[in-house]
């Protein structure tokens, strides 16, 4: 998970005394806001679980601070809740997801009650449901499945996503996956509204398509999957196979068509937008910096110079050694001048750079400049997560759990969240409101973008560190 609390915001309780709460966005979005001592009482329960662990140096405790010491409580709060979601034993903390889910409640005043929602399928098909408007995604995704009679054992192989279908035209960044952290109703509700929820397969190795392909349901949905993804020009074919693959639609081969469609170059690719580059990224480029989009597919990563599709560079994650999210400041003053608009374009103010294992002994950084780092570096994270589980020895689709947690709310009350309970004491209003001191803009869709003009990604730790990082042997020489 990438944390970052990139501001603050003041509020008045019922008595009217005034308090400061930090705003928290996880991968890229708006999450919930939470009070200083809230996250003080999830620090202690964590070191409390694991008492032979030496948790993050949490920010000391302090009264009556100045705009500056709030400021520099913001920082320190956003390093210590970096450096837990960089580490696996506290990021994957049962304790650490119900604290999430139930400040998400708190934050949006979502009580428990009734909702209909809509699950839709990749080709538009909409399954209707009926949940609590507290149900975790994990809960949902079972109720879908259970919809459409998938398989229960099949069901680890797809996840619910944020999907928006104009940004997916447009080769833009379109996929949120919905965590076990958040109620896919108050996400889509407060943070994409403008996003529909899907049901779609959550893997990268394309070997677990065998797995679907053996069952009518998911032979379905992942044959669906397909075609939409060939319609939006995610995966590509020359005009023949094209012709091939709509005969085999017409006649209803699903299996054959999707095992042609496998072979095709971009099968299962996801689109991450533009970035700016070296042009020595890609085959063929120039000295200087040029323009190149961005997708990941399979275990790679994939940079083709724009209006060049041909020129295609592929990197390995597993050849990635680590990676890091910086922010700008200022243009480089080392690139052309027929270059720096690109660069000073403000959506284009942060960069991700990865350490790659060129050949043996030899590593060379790539950087990307792209308002979508956190998008690529959330992608390239679930791509090692699924590696080290392979290597585990364990599937996909591993789902987070909850567990009983103290949980305390702004106003110092406390109270107990098991996995079973709903929650819904969390707020004190039936149906949907807003807490005095919040505002509808607040929760609108914020991305981090719009939040960090001068704000350090990663203060934690300079890289993310890739386990799956394979040295290349002389046999591979």
């Amino acid at each position: 998970m990438h944390f970052s609390i990139p501001d603050l915001q003041q509020f008045q309780d019922d008595s009217g005394v005034s308090y400061t709460g930090y705003n928290i966005y996880i991968d890229g979005f708006f999450h919930c806001t939470t009070r200083y001592k809230q996250l003080l009482c999830l620090h202690e329960q964590l070191q409390a679980q694991n008492p032979y662990f030496k948790l993050p140096q949490f920010p000391p405790k302090k009264f009556f601070l100045t705009s500056s010491q709030l400021e520099e409580r913001r920082v320190l709060l956003e390093k210590y809740i970096q450096l837990v979601g960089q580490n696996p034993l506290l990021s994957s903390s049962e304790l650490l997801i119900t604290f999430l889910f139930s400040a998400q409640q708190e934050t949006h005043s979502v009580r428990m009650h009734e909702v209909d929602i809509e699950i839709s399928l990749m080709n538009g098909y909409r399954i209707p449901l009926s949940v609590s408007s507290t149900d975790s995604s994990g809960t949902i995704l079972d109720i879908a499945c259970n919809y459409i009679n998938l398989p229960k054992e099949l069901s680890k192989y797809f996840s619910l996503y944020l999907f928006n279908w104009s940004c997916a035209k447009d080769g833009q960044p379109s996929l949120k996956k919905l965590e076990e952290f958040e109620s896919p109703y108050i996400s889509q509700k407060y943070v994409r509204p403008e996003d529909k929820i899907v049901l779609r397969k959550c893997y990268w190795d394309l070997c677990y398509d065998l797995d679907l392909m053996i069952d009518r349901v998911s032979l379905d949905l992942l044959y669906l999957q397909t075609i939409e993804e060939l319609d939006l020009g995610w995966v590509t074919a020359e005009p023949h196979i094209k012709d091939i693959l709509k005969s085999y639609e017409e006649k209803k081969q699903k299996r054959e068509y999707l095992e042609l469609a496998r072979t095709l170059r971009h099968y299962g690719r996801i689109p991450a937008g533009e970035a700016v580059t070296d042009a020595s990224a890609v085959p063929g480029g120039d000295a200087g910096a040029g323009r190149v989009t961005v997708a990941l597919a399979g275990r790679e990563l994939l940079l083709a110079a724009v209006g060049s599709p041909g020129r295609e560079q592929r990197y390995k994650v597993t050849r990635m050694r680590c990676w890091r999210i910086t922010t700008l400041h200022g243009v480089d003053q080392s690139i052309s001048n027929g270059h720096r608009s690109q660069l000073e374009d403000s959506n284009k103010n942060y960069e991700l750079s990865f350490e790659y294992l060129i050949s043996k002994d030899n590593l060379k950084w790539i950087t990307l400049r792209t308002e979508h780092a956190t998008f690529i570096s959330v992608c390239l994270q679930s791509i090692v997560d699924e590696l080290m589980r392979q290597k585990g020895g364990a599937g996909p689709g591993v789902r987070a759990r909850r567990a009983a947690l103290t949980y305390l709310r702004r106003d110092g009350s406390s109270h107990v969240v098991t996995p079973s309970s709903s929650s819904d004491t969390l707020s004190s209003a039936n149906g949907d409101s807003y807490n005095s001191g919040s505002s509808r803009e607040i929760f609108s869709v914020q991305k981090l973008t719009e939040k960090f003009a001068s704000v350090a990604f990663k203060s934690g730790k300079d890289c993310v560190e890739n386990n799956a990082f394979e040295a290349i042997g002389d046999e591979e020489l």
